[in-house]
């Protein structure tokens, strides 16, 4: 696999900006040293832990939904970020957005791993 196209903090920051502006919310950043490291960490995932795109995906989602940086619609900003992420590497994702939505949920209560997450993107996105 080549290197992918990761996220920068203002790509992310800007998907956020297009959540709150779409469906609505309060607009800004709790901890910027949160949101810096959630975007980080699947860096990590790729170079120090060999993961997939999906396990990438999984590592932008969980963490940036984990550190609950923004002020608002960090969930929401999370499964952008992974969308984006995956669409800017190839990965079409039109799909069915429940069980998306449900393993967000999962996550919040921690009933979901990041590892469980990665594996319903594979089960959604892959060809």
């Amino acid at each position: 696999m080549n290197t992918p196209n990761f996220l920068s903090f203002k790509e992310v920051e800007e998907i956020h900006g297009e959540s709150i502006k779409q469906f609505g919310g309060t607009l800004g950043i709790r901890d910027r040293n949160a949101i810096e490291s959630a975007i980080f960490h699947p860096q990590n995932v790729y170079f120090y832990e060999t993961g997939d795109l999906f396990a990438i995906a999984a590592a932008y989602a969980f963490h940036i939904a984990q550190a609950q940086a923004f002020l608002d619609g960090n969930k929401r900003t999370a499964v952008g970020t992974a969308l984006v992420f995956l669409e800017g590497n190839g990965i079409p994702t039109d799909v069915d957005s429940m069980p998306i939505y449900e393993a967000m949920i999962a996550i919040a209560e921690k009933r979901m791993s990041k590892q469980e997450l990665a594996d319903v993107f594979r089960k959604l996105f892959q060809q």
